[in-house]
C-alpha cells in the first residue's frame, strides 16, 4: 500500500491534472461529436457486460460521463465512466438488494477485464434510472446526443487547499493502517467505516454544491483515488471484516 511519504515525493502530480483543458479530448470528440468507432465499442462493452449478469430489466440508456466527457480530462488519470441505466424496481422491490448485486457484478467485470480504448480504461456501472447523477457533462451513447453538454467554465483549482486537505485525510488513513492489528477487529472495522463515511459525505456534499465536479470535496476524493487511498480504505475494510471471524 502506498504510504504518505511516497505521495509527497510524487510532487502532487495528480493535483496538476485537475486544471481544465481548452477543449474536449480530441481522441474522442470532434466539435462535440463522438468518434463513431469509440461509441460503437462502448455500446458493445456495455451490452456484453449486461449480458454477463442475470438481470432482465430493459436498458433505458447507456451514458458516458466523467472527465472524458468534460474539460477536466487527464491523459494519465481519466477513464471512460460507462453508466448503464435501468429501473431497479423492474428487477426486485428490494432496491438495496439490487444495489448489492449490481455492485458485485460491476466489481467482478472490472476486475476480470482490462479494456482500454485510445489509451483510456473502461469502467462500467449499472445505475438506477431514478438515481441523481451530478455531472456537468453527460452523453447518451444509445441516442447519440448530449444529455448535459459541458461548458468551459472559468475555474482554477486551489492546489494548496486540495493538497492540504488531501494530506490530512491520507495521514488519517495511514495512521489507521498502523492500528489495524492493535485493536479488536470489530472496533477497527467501525473506525474505518467512519472514515469512509466522512470521505464519501464530503464528496457528496461537494457534488451537490454549486461548484459540483469542481468542488473541493470532489477534487480531494479524486486525489485520494488517484493515489490509491480509496483502494486502501476498501482493503482495510475487507481485512478487518475477515479477521473478525478468526
Amino acid at each position: 500500500m502506498k504510504k504518505y511519504f511516497e505521495f509527497v515525493q510524487a510532487d502532487f502530480e495528480p493535483v496538476k491534472s485537475f486544471h481544465l483543458k481548452d477543449e474536449l479530448n480530441p481522441k474522442i470528440w470532434t466539435d462535440f461529436e463522438i468518434n463513431d468507432e469509440i461509441r460503437e465499442s462502448l455500446l458493445r462493452i456495455a451490452q456484453d457486460f449486461y449480458n454477463s449478469t442475470t438481470l432482465d430489466a430493459d436498458i433505458k440508456d447507456v451514458v458516458l460521463t466523467g472527465s472524458l466527457s468534460n474539460y477536466n480530462w487527464s491523459e494519465k488519470y481519466s477513464d471512460y465512466d460507462l453508466h448503464i441505466l435501468i429501473d431497479f424496481t423492474e428487477v426486485n422491490e428490494d432496491i438495496e438488494l439490487v444495489k448489492k448485486y449490481v455492485d458485485a457484478a460491476k466489481n467482478n467485470f472490472n476486475k476480470e477485464h482490462d479494456i482500454h480504448i485510445k489509451g483510456y480504461e473502461v469502467e462500467v456501472y449499472i445505475q438506477d434510472i431514478s438515481e441523481d447523477h451530478n455531472a456537468s457533462g453527460m452523453f447518451s451513447l444509445l441516442n447519440n446526443k448530449w444529455l448535459v453538454k459541458p461548458k468551459r467554465v472559468d475555474f482554477e483549482p486551489d492546489d494548496d487547499e486540495i493538497r492540504e486537505k488531501g494530506k490530512s485525510v491520507m495521514m488519517l488513513i495511514d495512521d489507521l493502517e498502523e492500528q489495524v492489528d492493535e485493536d479488536k477487529y470489530e472496533q477497527f472495522s467501525e473506525k474505518i467505516k467512519k472514515v469512509w463515511e466522512k470521505v464519501r459525505k464530503y464528496r457528496k456534499s461537494g457534488l451537490e454544491s454549486e461548484s459540483g465536479e469542481f468542488s473541493l470535496g470532489n477534487l480531494v476524493f479524486k486525489l485520494l483515488r488517484r493515489n490509491g487511498y480509496i483502494e486502501k480504505v476498501m482493503k482495510l475494510k475487507r481485512y478487518a471484516y475477515d479477521k473478525q471471524f478468526e
